[in-house]
């Protein structure tokens, strides 16, 4: 234990080293006869705890210990003075002292336990402030994930609702025979094309539930942009509006085609959506910098006003021009786009001018393995901690699934691998070894919860309760 001993009185100096002397090496002072000198070893190093006399040549009383805390503001600080004032130890506690010992009055048992406690209350205080900290992130996690719920079932409502009405009044015409030929295909038309764009809705919805949840995952297939590009414009309303062309040299690249789908569907059926009916829209695919592949999507709509592009890429943004055109939309497709495309480790760009168009440029590697979190395995079987771990691990970015039991794991490890497990040992009672040997040779890292501490075999343990940092402590440790 470093403890710093500021004390100008040469005798209650040498009485403190003598009180620490024994067992040799359990205690390192250091001596600073000023507030100064003191600043100054703070500077150099960290200690684990500082006795302080409050009658300094350079501070008085509280002032001495504003000091030293302003130097160190973790720094554990026990207060030995000489005045026996009750006032003044309790003033000194309320400024932030651990202890407050009488000069005269302290043997070796008592310095010793002060220090060992104040180093204890400092943790303990420590502990409580990042809880109280961790409540108040996830309160406002808890406010906004509501406010987002709100968002979407306001959106949802009024976007699924228009063109199920539409559905549904085509679908009973054409059943009443109310419309025959040529009014038949074409309401079959507006019928089909209402269903694309409910499925687009739909998927853009599990997309962005699967983002917020951090349960988002992302295949890695050889998907070669041209041809996925060139299907994706022959299923549009209107494919003889497209021209593709294509100057890269070479452009398949690692990604999910699934994914990537999503992306330039939303990116050319909103290039359509924004384009009046004469105009062209165009697809090129060419080399970007860095080993790149570039796409970009042209057209010749109402152009995006240029101090709205900063903020054209949140969740329910939406261009004011567009909505005083009353062109339908949600705002959750782009987001939806350039969330994809970050985790493919590309980027998304937009050029825009008002009345003569935009450009969405779409950046993906050529090479390189697709964005992976770590996955996470639970093995908790608590209705409260299991749900607490999952969301934090997700708001951290790991990948997640929970288990009721290790039966469960044991049974669905092949399939589903993870780079992690973590058990409550209390409840999942096993030894590392016997839980690794049943995983068919894999390796993941083990966390403990309870259990026996710094068990064999375990490559990282947490207490029964825990704080999220902890957790991610553990996590991070156990690498």
């Amino acid at each position: 234990m470093r403890v710093l001993v500021i004390e100008d009185n040469p005798a209650d100096a040498a009485l403190v080293r003598a009180l620490l002397s024994q067992p040799p090496g359990t205690y390192e002072t250091a001596f600073a006869q000023r507030v100064g000198d003191a600043e100054a070893r703070l500077r150099e190093g960290p200690f684990d705890v500082a006795l302080l006399d409050m009658s300094l040549p350079d501070a008085e009383g509280v002032d001495a210990l504003h000091r030293v805390r302003e130097a160190s503001p973790t720094l554990p600080i026990v207060i030995l003075s000489g005045q026996d004032d009750e006032a003044l130890a309790t003033k000194a506690v309320a400024a932030g002292a651990q202890d407050y010992l009488l000069k005269g009055h302290v043997t070796e048992l008592t310095l010793r336990r002060a220090l060992g406690y104040a180093i204890e209350r400092q943790e303990m205080h420590e502990r409580l402030t990042a809880s109280i900290d961790e409540l108040e992130d996830q309160r406002a996690s808890v406010i906004r994930l509501n406010q987002l719920k709100n968002d979407l079932i306001t959106v949802l409502a009024h976007d699924f609702k228009g063109p199920l009405t539409t559905i549904l009044g085509f679908a009973e015409l054409i059943e009443e025979g109310a419309l025959t030929g040529d009014d038949a295909r074409d309401a079959a038309g507006t019928i089909r094309r209402n269903v694309f764009r409910l499925t687009t809705l739909a998927n853009d919805t599990l997309a962005l539930s699967r983002i917020e949840h951090g349960e988002l995952e992302i295949a890695e297939d050889a998907v070669d942009l041209d041809a996925l590009l060139r299907e994706i414009v022959e299923r549009t309303d209107e494919p003889e509006r497209f021209t593709i062309s294509s100057t890269a040299d070479g452009a398949v690249i690692p990604g999910d085609r699934e994914r990537l789908r999503q992306v330039f569907e939303n990116l050319l059926r909103n290039a359509l959506k924004y384009t009046p009916d004469d105009a062209p829209v165009s697809v090129a695919i060419r080399d970007g910098e860095g080993g790149f592949v570039r796409v970009d999507v042209t057209d010749r709509g109402i152009g995006i006003p240029a101090e709205e592009l900063p903020g054209l890429f949140r969740r329910f943004a939406r261009a004011s021009n567009a909505k005083k055109a009353r062109i339908p939309g949600t705002g959750l497709g782009l987001f939806v786009v350039k969330t994809l495309v970050e985790k493919h480790g590309g980027k998304l760009a937009v050029h825009s001018e008002v009345d003569r168009g935009s450009t969405f440029s779409v950046s993906l590697p050529r090479s390189g393995a697709v964005e992976r979190a770590p996955h996470v395995a639970v093995v908790v079987g608590d209705a409260t901690l299991g749900p607490f771990i999952a969301y934090e691990l997700r708001s951290n970015g790991y990948r997640v699934r929970e288990y009721k039991d290790l039966t469960e794991l044991h049974d669905r490890f092949p399939a589903e691998p993870s780079d992690a497990i973590i058990i409550d040992r209390d409840r999942h009672p096993g030894e590392a070894a016997t839980i690794r040997a049943t995983l068919a040779g894999a390796t993941p890292q083990l966390v403990a919860i309870g259990g026996a501490k710094n068990a064999d075999g375990w490559d990282a343990s947490l207490p029964k309760t825990f704080l999220a940092a902890d957790l991610l402590a553990a996590l991070t440790s156990a690498r």
